[in-house]
């Protein structure tokens, strides 16, 4: 079994767990993370538990995964990594350091937990998860809806920048969402929810985002079957997403159902992406390790441990796009690369029309190369 999850955004958090020993010798770079995908609905009371997998490293080799599951909610595990946040910000006040609290990244203060306190008010608790909680609430200001994620300090993944020509250790996460979506003009505007500020406090990293509402995870949004013209607004709005973050050279990395958001107050759902916490921004050449959700990952890594950004992306889209048609069954990669012919065979009994299954079959291609590209989306007779 290879499992390789992803970190909180929004919906809920997660844990490492260990690689199946099929895959021997595994290395992790700054840009690799694998983690459990376990998460709580976000909105919603709805619960739910999948694939875990625990932070290793994988062969270069081409190796062959089985594509069993395994239950991440042992007593042992929960006790390990479940991170326990109380409901109410805790007053203490820490060491003070740098935080960035300006879209525009020239802007550094000392702060500490009261200057966060004094700006918003933390409400309910959203999701939970082994690297932190998210918790709804809202700017004292004006009550504008915020989410509030809390990440232990241990477990933030921090870049060094030179601000006001001081090295500050910045979070990966905060890194790219300032790139795609920061800053009050971007709330409402961005397909990325905005980061409207950020904390670098003495035990954990706060950052505080939009939260649209009403909305649904399209996770919970699922309810069976999708009718493909639905389908086909969700995925295009999806695309054009995908287009403008690889345009700004973020690559999101772990794009699933549980990190797209539907704004549901109006007639056609608008989507926004959440949860940068395995994003990395785009480079030349491939990467060697994952960190996202391995039912996700794409053929490519599994065969030959490496991966690219775009074609990656098209892999999660198509994979996304599946499971919307054909229901609550997940998409898995291990074992699409074992039963081809099966799951080519279901496409074709997919109540869709024609163009919509050539454009799963040129999205799914196990062969990156010939795999279509995000332009190509955009440009299939499907989506127009």
């Amino acid at each position: 079994m290879l499992v390789i999850k992803y970190m909180l955004t929004l919906t809920g958090f997660v844990s490492f767990v260990e690689l199946s020993q099929t895959i021997p010798n595994i290395i992790l770079g700054q840009d690799c993370m694998v983690t459990r995908n376990k998460r709580k609905t976000l909105l919603t009371t709805r619960k739910k538990q999948r694939d875990a997998c625990k932070r290793t490293e994988v062969s270069l080799e081409p190796v062959k995964v089985n594509g069993t599951k395994r239950k991440a909610n042992s007593k042992a595990e929960t006790a390990s990594k479940k991170l326990r946040v109380d409901n109410k910000i805790n007053t203490a006040e820490p060491t003070k350091v740098p935080v960035k609290t300006e879209s525009s990244g020239s802007k550094t203060t000392s702060v500490t937990s009261r200057d966060f306190e004094a700006k918003y008010q933390q409400l309910n608790k959203l999701g939970e998860g082994g690297f932190g909680a998210v918790y709804a609430g809202y700017r004292k200001t004006d009550s504008l809806l915020v989410a509030i994620k809390h990440i232990p300090r241990s477990d933030a993944c921090l870049r060094p920048r030179i601000i006001n020509r001081k090295k500050c250790m910045i979070p990966n996460e905060v890194l790219l969402m300032q790139r795609v979506a920061s800053g009050p003009d971007s709330v409402g505007k961005s397909a990325a929810v905005s980061l409207l500020d950020w904390y670098d406090l003495d035990q954990e990293v706060v950052l505080v985002m939009e939260r649209p509402f009403p909305c649904t995870d399209l996770y919970a949004y699922i309810t069976g079957p999708m009718d493909e013209n639905q389908a086909k607004i969700i995925m295009r709005q999806l695309v054009e997403a995908a287009i403008k973050l690889h345009s700004e050279g973020v690559f999101h990395r772990d794009i699933k159902k549980e990190n797209v958001l539907l704004e549901t107050g109006s007639e056609v759902p608008r989507v926004r992406l959440i949860d940068f916490g395995c994003g990395c921004f785009v480079k030349k050449g491939p990467y060697r390790c994952f960190s996202g959700t391995s039912a996700y990952a794409p053929p490519e890594f599994f065969k030959q441990g490496r991966y690219e950004a775009g074609p990656t992306t098209v892999w999660q889209l198509g994979a996304l796009l599946y499971e919307l048609l054909d229901g609550l069954k997940q998409f898995t990669t291990s074992r699409f690369m074992h039963t081809r012919t099966e799951i080519t065979s279901k496409l074709s009994k997919l109540k869709v029309s024609q163009d919509c299954q050539d454009f799963l079959r040129i999205c799914l291609d196990a062969n990156p190369k010939q795999r279509a590209t995000l332009e190509h989306m955009h440009l299939h007779p499907w989506l127009k």
